[in-house]
């Protein structure tokens, strides 16, 4: 075995606590600093002086030591009972769930905020928090190829907490905003025909689908509803620039009967003749949370589509267009098309090429793109190269090398690279740190191209909003969220980074492997068939080629130790 894959090896068995829990005497170590630096929190650094409140006493009393005594019972039967009755989520034997062992990092970042108990819905209770939230937030956006405006002295260690950054990291919004999105236009319109902004309805103009201009007073129906994401997001910005409309009075305007949060959906689809219902469009192999989020939203399950897949478990483009071309003719919106960046179930990734771009032009039909990245969202980290400015952190993995070139351990089929790739030109992207980013749950994220969208599902919450502050509670329906979460997220990626290198090495062996073993799992002899739904490339040619090929995988890849392959 060379000695670059000796150091990855290495470099992987410090970041776990181990399937036989071989780096446990680190992790005592870490736990212990954990409480320590809690115990100096309470003690040295806020208000010193104070008067200990549990005293020596009171700790010697029978209420105490029985108490005490009991939760030293039920925590050691618990503890018993995790050991014995949970999901070995931990062991190589283990795969029948897309769950897996969380990296060192990632649990001890979660412990050690989980002291602090705080709430990233407000600020004033989570300043740090909330910080690395975003901070983690931008970090994911980077990941998936968007762009990213950071300050040049950003760092945790010049944290202000009064200059928030505009990049939120929230979940379960996704749907909301596609909603809002669609119907702002008609909001807007209402206002501009009968309200307050009537002033501006015989100057102010859109850009249609098309890319042609149009009064915003003589739009159809069908083309307020088709309007580019980007053209209803500049909408603001427009009025503002053209009229001097602030932000804040054009809310407070839209907000008062005219905006679908305050008025309603089936009020805006009455009053503009709406018949055909508004519709989504995801994969056949959607996750079961799609049609829940249509229920609780208000689109409703039935108007979710499903797209019909290809024997790679991929979207037919196909189908879609032709579902597309049936919207075209019965004039019915789309409110988004959801590519799967990986499925729960196949691991399938969905093609993103020209396809709104086409409709647009060609038949005034506009919708977003959204990609449903859960699952395989951290699979395009191994698409980004380390840059040379990294080279320390390479030195502390021990993974530097001798020159700049590297030769990934395992390549991306070309048709997922180039697809993950393309992860940049969607609207927004679900990517979840505690799938494949091996961090606990709960640690899901909603990443945004255009930073704007999430103003699509502002709520102002009753906690008190200091100027130039930044509370991302506001841009959501949670009334909770776990600063513990944000944490946990961004010591994992902080310590072992999100380059091409590093995340290749989590999965190379995992999931090659497995795979390998799946393959070649049945033989002639055995009663049973396990067939991959990623065929070989065997599979194309005959029964004999199979067989052949399945043999080869055993002698070169299955029957090898770590060391040997």
């Amino acid at each position: 075995m060379s000695g670059f894959f000796s150091q990855e090896n290495n470099a992987v068995a410090s970041w776990f606590l181990g399937p036989r829990a071989e780096n446990s005497e680190f992790v005592l170590e870490f736990y212990k600093e954990i409480i320590d630096e809690q115990v100096k929190a309470r003690t040295t650094d806020y208000f010193p002086t104070d008067p200990f409140f549990i005293t020596e006493t009171m700790q010697n009393s029978p209420e105490y030591k029985s108490n005490m005594n009991s939760l030293r019972a039920q925590l050691h039967n618990i503890s018993e009972l995790l050991a014995k009755k949970t999901v070995p989520f931990w062991s190589p034997r283990y795969m029948a769930h897309m769950s897996m062992e969380a990296t060192m990092p990632s649990n001890l970042g979660y412990l050690a905020a989980l002291q602090y108990n705080q709430n990233n819905v407000a600020i004033e209770a989570s300043p740090l928090t909330t910080w690395l939230e975003i901070f983690t937030g931008k970090k994911l956006c980077e990941m998936l190829g968007f762009t990213v405006h950071w300050d040049i002295n950003e760092s945790i260690d010049t944290i202000d907490e009064r200059k928030q950054h505009h990049l939120n990291y929230s979940q379960n919004q996704r749907m909301g905003a596609a909603r809002n999105l669609k119907f702002y236009p008609l909001s807007l319109r209402l206002a501009v025909d009968n309200g307050p902004l009537s002033f501006i309805s015989s100057s102010f103009k859109v850009e249609l689908a098309n890319g042609s201009h149009k009064l915003l007073k003589e739009c159809s129906t069908w083309e307020l509803l088709n309007l580019k994401p980007t053209t209803v997001l500049d909408i603001p910005d427009q009025l503002f620039n053209k009229y001097g409309i602030s932000s804040q009075f054009l809310q407070e305007v839209l907000n008062e009967k005219y905006i679908i949060q305050t008025v309603g959906k089936d009020y805006l689809e009455e009053k503009f003749h709406i018949k055909e219902s508004i519709v989504y469009f995801a994969s056949e192999t959607m996750h079961y949370s799609w049609p829940k989020g249509c229920a609780i939203v208000g689109i409703g399950s039935k108007n979710l589509i499903g797209v019909p897949v290809d024997d790679a478990a991929r979207m037919d483009i196909d189908k879609l267009k032709e579902l597309l071309r049936k919207c075209v003719e019965k004039r019915q919106a789309v409110y988004a098309v959801v590519a799967i960046m990986g499925s729960t179930e196949h691991g399938a990734c969905d093609p993103l090429v020209k396809l709104r771009k086409d409709f647009e032009r060609d038949h005034g039909l506009s919708f977003v793109i959204h990609a449903d990245a859960a699952w395989g969202g951290y699979f395009r980290s191994m698409l980004i190269k380390p840059h040379r400015s990294s080279l320390k952190a390479r030195r502390r993995q021990g993974l530097e090398e001798k020159d700049d070139s590297f030769v990934p351990l395992l390549a991306l089929h070309p048709h997922t690279e180039k697809h993950l790739d393309r992860l940049k030109d969607c609207d927004s992207i679900t990517v979840d740190p505690h799938k494949s980013g091996y961090v606990p749950y709960p640690a899901g994220g909603l990443c945004y191209r255009d930073q704007r969208m999430r103003y699509l599902v502002t709520w102002t919450s009753p906690v008190i909003n200091r100027a130039n502050e930044e509370s991302i509670g506001i841009y959501g329906v949670e009334g909770s969220n776990p600063g513990a979460a944000a944490v946990a997220t961004f010591l994992s990626q902080d310590a072992i980074g999100l380059l091409q290198k590093v995340m290749d090495y989590c999965w190379d062996k995992q999931l090659f492997h497995i795979y390998c073993h799946w393959a070649t799992m049945s033989t002639k002899e055995d009663d049973f068939i396990v067939t991959p739904f990623n065929m070989l490339p065997a599979e194309k040619l005959g029964p004999k080629e199979v067989e052949d090929q399945k043999q080869e995988i055993r002698t070169l890849i299955v029957e090898k130790t770590n060391d040997q392959s």
